[in-house]
Order: structure tokens, then C-alpha cells, then sequence
């Protein structure tokens, strides 16, 4: 779905801007302490990654730090979800803005990069806002292997081997679409750009907060898809270099999901629209060797910072990637589709750790079901880098289609079409096609095509904007569409998620307000979750 059909004209995105400020006193204590997971998640020479995990074992707390001490002269040289400071050996890390409030039993998280020399042991006692952590500390059964001489952080297009902080990923298809349950899109956010330059309020949205996700999660979402654009955060040949500070953001935002349970997708997606100042992934471009030469620079950059994360993170290669021009798809535009997906596949693998097994989602022409289940060019990438713990007869890609049909009631922005389905009343206010029938027929496309050959499919965006100022009724088929979709999409084996943009309203697809992180359409949620 292109950017001008998610997000509104210049006057409709006016934003009112609410300035203040909020003092939080900190609690000094934690009654009974607390448990740490300390995971050295990769090692090199001369230098470490870690990742922390914090359990609050008493009193809920609103800000925190975490203090240790380190035994064979190590030192922080980057911290992330955090700030830190460090004297000698004693390093004390403080909550980031959007992470300081953790529930009795509940668990906060951040990670590292460290420089060592000679032994890298563990820090053996923690202290909670100055209270022991009684719960004691959980290490690494063992030490991650050594990678490369050089940091994978220094050098971006070395392909550092590390050992994945738990075992293979498991799980085949039909778990891994029953676990995600019904997703939601963080649109219009960390894919938001002014100018060529990703921002995630470029588009009038707030910074994300810890408060939405938990509004999310609580609304029944088990899954959220967050649309990711790099652009001009990409430095300049050979090395392809993504500021690091943006990847940084990258990373708080999919904390914010993933250590909440959920899982979590996360792609290339503004990059590859020719309406977007400083696209660059075209596929139709005659620069198709330095466009590949950077995608696989940039996805070996992401797929590295996270490669010790759960099988709860998905990556997708790109978003509605094609030509520009409606109708069939053309060559070698869709050779070049495919040959963008075989790169960020075999790419993700080489980088180790968990990436090894994850699984992977890849789309075909602009996520058309038609273009991707039909005899237009899609081809499957191969995975020959996957790991050989996987059983031979499982796979790890998944297949990413998007469903807006009819787009007259699903995109319009008209007062004509505003019912779908069985139910409607008006026959001059519901579209001539696009209704359940044909749904149900593009589901199973991708069910006989894709499902029983073990390749799952996610229908990664579908939703209905609104038309109620048109029509009073309009919620009301918009919830049976909703409802419809993930039904249908249940029973062919596909997972779901909701193109939520955040903007409420005429014309909004939003099913929460993001400044205040409250519901707004609970009628449409629940017809989600009842699917």
C-alpha cells in the first residue's frame, strides 16, 4: 500500500502540539529486589556484546538504576534502552525515558557493547535503586563463540559469527501462524520520513511509548508489525552505514514489543517508493548492482543487532515493492523482486545467532495475492544458509500478501461505498464486488499455493478507513470486514495484522488515539479478537 493511500493531505495531518512536563519522583527501594539475566550475546577480539534482562521481584517502581561491577577491567562503550556511567570497574545504568516503570514481577531489558581484554567474566552481584538483587543472577550456560577480529559494529559488511543466546528456533508453520494470533500495524511511525529522512513524528504521530504497547497488548493484539524506512539514515558507499542512532531507536521500539511477550515484524518499507524523496530500492532502475550491493549492506547491519533475539522477531525483506504502474507485472522488474528477496534471505542466515533459524517474510509483486499466487514470476527464495538443526522437512519463510479489496469501501476517500458484506442494508452504498465470496477465493490462492507446501502466509495490512461522517453505520461494516478477513484468514493458515496509521477520524484507519494511548475503535477490536 503506498504512502499516499495511508496518510492524508497536508491540511487533514495538522497537529496540535501539547508542551509540558511531568516530574516522577524515584523509588528508592525495591522490597525484595530483584533477578538479572546477564547473556554475553557475541564476542570478538578485543570486544562484546551483552544483553540484560531485569526482573523486579518487589514494590512496582517508576525509575531505576541497575549497578554491577565489573572483575577483569572491562568497559561500556555503548549502551542502548539506557544511559550509563562507569568509574573503574562500577558501572551504573539508568531507565531510558519510555522504561522506567516496572510492575512487581514485571521485567525491563537493555543491551551493550563492551571492550575487554583478556577475560570477559560476569558481573557476579546487581543492585536495584541500591537494593541487592536477592533473586540472584542467571549467566550463560556457556561462552558465545568468537567472531572475526574485527567488531561487526565497526565494520558493517563483515559477516561476525556468534552463538544464538538460546537454542535453534522451533516451531513449524501452523504454531508459528496459531502463536501471532491477530497482529496490529505501527504505521505511519518508524517509517515516516520528512524530506528523505525517516522520523517517526514526520507524519503527526507522537514518539511511541511503553503506554500504547501495553494499550495494544491489552486490546488482545498478540503481534505487531512495525514498518521500518531508512533512506537517508544510509551513508555512502562501500560500507552502506546506518546511523547509528536510528538503528538505536530501531531497536527501543522493537524492546517495547518483544519484551512484552509479543511478536514482532520488522522490514524495509519506504525505501522501495518512487513517490518518497530518496527512494532507492526500484526495480526498475538501471543501478540494479550498487541498489543490491546496498540492500544487502543495510538488511546485514539490522539482521546483525538483532540476531540474538527471539523467535518472537520476524524480518521482511521489503513492502509493495514493484514498478509503479498498476496491471501486470513486468520484467526484469519482478526478477529483480525476487532477487531482493534470495539476497536478504541468504544475507540474514550469514549473520549467525538465532538468525539461523528465524523465520523470514518475504512478499511478491506489491504483496498482490494474484501477482504472488499466480504465474507471474514470483519465484520462492532458496535457503541453503539455514540451520541444520532445523528438520529437514520444516520450513522458514514465510509468504507477505496485503488484502484491501474492494479499495472503493476499503480506501476511497468518498461518502459512495460505505457497507460490505451480507449484512448491508443500502445495495447503492456497497461495492459491486470485492465481497466475501471473493474473498474467501484470494485466501485460498495462497492456502493452495503456499500453506501445503509448509509456507506459511501473513496477510501483513488489511483494514477499512472511515466513512462514518458519510454514514452512521459505517463502523458497523467495517468490524464485519475486519472480522471477516481474519476468519477467512484463519482457516487457509495465514496470520493477520490490522494497518492501524494512527489517525482518527474522516478517513482514518486508527484503532487507537496514540497521545493519550486509549481505544477509539472498540467495535472493530472486538470484532478482531472474536474472529
Amino acid at each position: 500500500m503506498s504512502r499516499t493511500r495511508k496518510v492524508l493531505s497536508a491540511a487533514a495531518m495538522a497537529v496540535v502540539a501539547v508542551g509540558g512536563s511531568v516530574a516522577v519522583a524515584l523509588q528508592a527501594s525495591a522490597a525484595a529486589g530483584c533477578k538479572v539475566d546477564y547473556t554475553v550475546t557475541s564476542q570478538w577480539q578485543g570486544g562484546f556484546g551483552a544483553d540484560v534482562k531485569i526482573t523486579n521481584l518487589g514494590d512496582p517502581i517508576t525509575q531505576w538504576n541497575l549497578g554491577f561491577s565489573f572483575g577483569a577491567g572491562q568497559t561500556v562503550t555503548q549502551l542502548w534502552n539506557g544511559s550509563f556511567t562507569q568509574s573503574g570497574a562500577a558501572v551504573t545504568v539508568r531507565n531510558a525515558s519510555y522504561n522506567g516503570s516496572i510492575a512487581t514481577n514485571g521485567a525491563t531489558s537493555f543491551g551493550f557493547n563492551g571492550a575487554f581484554t583478556g577475560t570477559n567474566p560476569v558481573p557476579s552481584a546487581f543492585t536495584l535503586n541500591g537494593t541487592a538483587c536477592t533473586g540472584g543472577v542467571t549467566t550463560p550456560s556457556s561462552s558465545p563463540a568468537t567472531s572475526p577480529s574485527t567488531s561487526p559494529s565497526a565494520s558493517p559488511s563483515a559477516s561476525p559469527s556468534t552463538s544464538p543466546s538460546t537454542g535453534p528456533i522451533t516451531g513449524n508453520a501452523a504454531q508459528l501462524v496459531a502463536d501471532m494470533g491477530k497482529g496490529w500495524n505501527l504505521g505511519n511511525q518508524l517509517e515516516a520520513n520528512s524530506n528523505g529522512i525517516p522520523s517517526e513524528t514526520a507524519w503527526g504521530n507522537p514518539v511511541v511509548t511503553a503506554a500504547l504497547i501495553d494499550r495494544v497488548k491489552a486490546a488482545g493484539f498478540k503481534t505487531i508489525r512495525i514498518p521500518l524506512s531508512y533512506l537517508g539514515k544510509i551513508g555512502a558507499a562501500p560500507n552502506y552505514t546506518v546511523d547509528s542512532a536510528w538503528l538505536n531507536r530501531i531497536q527501543e521500539v522493537v524492546n517495547l514489543a518483544h519484551d512484552r511477550g509479543l511478536y514482532v515484524l520488522i522490514n524495509m518499507h519506504g525505501d522501495g517508493y518512487k513517490s518518497i524523496n530518496g527512494a532507492w530500492l526500484i526495480c526498475d532502475s538501471s543501478a540494479q548492482t550498487t541498489i543490491k550491493e546496498k540492500y544487502q549492506k543495510v538488511w546485514q547491519q539490522v539482521a546483525t543487532k538483532f540476531q540474538s533475539y527471539s523467535g518472537r522477531l520476524i524480518f521482511e525483506s521489503m513492502n509493495e515493492n514493484f514498478d509503479g504502474q498498476y496491471g501486470n507485472p513486468t520484467q526484469p522488474c519482478y526478477s529483480n523482486i525476487n532477487a531482493y528477496n534470495q539476497t536478504f534471505v541468504d544475507t540474514v542466515r550469514r549473520t549467525g545467532g538465532n538468525n539461523t533459524s528465524r523465520w523470514l517474510l518475504v512478499p511478491g509483486w506489491n504483496t498482490n495475492i494474484d501477482y504472488t499466487a499466480g504465474n507471474y514470476g514470483f519465484t520462492l527464495p532458496t535457503d541453503q544458509y539455514r540451520s541444520a538443526a532445523i528438520p529437514s522437512a520444516e520450513q522458514r519463510i514465510m509468504i507477505s500478501v496485503h488484502y484491501y479489496d474492494p479499495w472503493d469501501f476499503t480506501g476511497t476517500e468518498s461518502g459512495t461505498i460505505t457497507q460490505w458484506g451480507p449484512a448491508a442494508t443500502d445495495a447503492a452504498k456497497k461495492s459491486t464486488w470485492g465481497q466475501q465470496d471473493f474473498m474467501d477465493a484470494q485466501l485460498k490462492k495462497m492456502y493452495d499455493t503456499f500453506v501445503v507446501k509448509g509456507y506459511p502466509v501473513f496477510v501483513g495490512e488489511y483494514g477499512s478507513i472511515d466513512k462514518t461522517a458519510f454514514d452512521s453505520t459505517n463502523n458497523r461494516y467495517r468490524a464485519d470486514y475486519a472480522r471477516t478477513l481474519v476468519a477467512t484468514a484463519k482457516k487457509y493458515g495465514a496470520a493477520t495484522a490490522y494497518w492501524d496509521n494512527g489517525h482518527n477520524g474522516q478517513y482514518g484507519f486508527a484503532l487507537f488515539d496514540r497521545n493519550s494511548a486509549t481505544v477509539t475503535q472498540q467495535t472493530i477490536i472486538d470484532a478482531i479478537m472474536g474472529a
